[in-house]
């Protein structure tokens, strides 16, 4: 008899990010017949994305108000919405007693979405400053660069006097002076202007499960002749200096053919590797850890190696490395210095032409 969850008929399937109050209710059942859940001694909610488990979430039996309908309803509060970012996701309801543990649905999973507020950039990121608070900045930092003024054009040639007597008629006027050259401006110092740099803080600081590390992707990648440690394996550098007593999570997912790999870093007591992808397996490897001041001055990259020294040439693949704060590893992202996004370009476009300025 096959395991099933399903929403009710009255409830939500889709969830904006920063709603905390929506709440999910579903049915587990026996071929869609409801299961009564008098007897469950634990129920929890569990979820996860295309690249694997999240989170989870739990119901304590006692609140369920008809355990037999099989109805178990699910609160998106701000514990459960952090670091999620927009998109689909996966579901699935495990209830314990006396039988055991039962997952629901047994095949495959029930399905819902994430969907951006209308102050999203996109899944990773949520913008926190105004167009405005934007303008005004650049205008700020402009004002700190001197630009080149342009050469002032030729005065013209004043007309000939009229002769004495008789009103004499006007002389012609001079002709115009040639235009100056438009002044330029200084992007080197525009970038470095103090209400430039504050304004990309701000930026940064409201970003949602941002990735730190810089030249990564999220394209299955294979290496054919991946040999040593971890030679021939790429590593990634932080995009920024990382900070001490705060928990960082890496990830990244691993194919391998031969040999057992993870995920690697160095920190001021040694080598730290992640979770072990096993010969002839897939999966995601991860590491948390709460950095020191020491582990902070000790970290230059993270990168994949074997767990052993091989000295034959292996077959790894990898995609979506990515380090965040926190302790739970979300879906890949890029570093936000990596992404020019079309509202990005609309607002710096707006901001030039405040400026006096213009693009083609």
């Amino acid at each position: 008899m096959a395991k099933t969850l399903s929403f009710t008929d009255t409830s939500p399937q889709t969830v904006k990010i920063g709603d905390t109050t929506t709440s999910f209710t579903l049915v587990c059942g026996n071929d869609n017949v409801a299961t009564d859940l008098t007897n469950a001694t634990s129920i929890t909610v569990k979820l996860g994305n295309a690249s694997g488990y999240l989170k989870s979430a739990t119901v304590d039996p006692t609140s369920l108000t008809d355990p037999t309908t099989g109805q178990v309803t699910i609160t998106f509060n701000a514990d459960l919405m952090t670091s999620l970012p927009a998109g689909s996701y996966a579901i699935e309801v495990w209830v314990v007693d006396s039988a055991g543990t039962s997952i629901y649905p047994s095949d495959g999973s029930t399905g819902f979405t994430i969907t951006n507020n209308i102050q999203s950039a996109n899944g990773s990121t949520i913008t926190t400053i105004t167009f405005d608070d934007f303008v005004k900045a650049m205008n700020k930092a402009a004002s700190t660069i001197k630009g080149e003024k342009g050469d002032k054009g030729d005065k013209g040639d004043t007309g000939p006097q009229g002769a004495t007597g008789p009103q004499g008629l006007p002389g012609p006027q001079g002709a115009k002076g040639d235009k100056g050259d438009t002044g330029t401006v200084d992007n080197a110092g525009l970038a470095t202007a103090p209400a430039f740099v504050n304004l990309q803080t701000q930026v940064n600081n409201s970003a949602v499960g941002t990735n730190l590390l810089i030249g990564t992707n999220n394209t299955l990648t294979t290496v054919t002749n991946a040999t040593g440690w971890s030679g021939g394996l790429p590593a990634y550098r932080p995009a920024e200096t990382l900070k001490a007593n705060q928990t960082y999570t890496a990830s990244c997912y691993l194919e391998t053919a031969t040999h057992d790999v993870s995920i690697c870093m160095k920190t001021a007591s040694g080598n730290i590797n992640g979770t072990t992808i096993t010969a002839g397996s897939k999966g995601i490897s991860t590491i948390t850890r709460t950095f020191t001041q020491e582990d902070v001055e000790a970290i230059d990259n993270f990168w994949i190696v074997f767990k052993s020294k091989q000295t034959d040439n292996s077959t790894v693949s990898y995609k979506g490395f990515k380090l965040e704060k926190g302790s739970v590893a979300t879906g890949w992202s890029p570093n936000p210095s990596e992404i020019l996004t079309q509202a990005d370009y609309a607002k710096i476009k707006a901001a030039i032409v405040s400026l006096g300025g213009s693009l083609s």
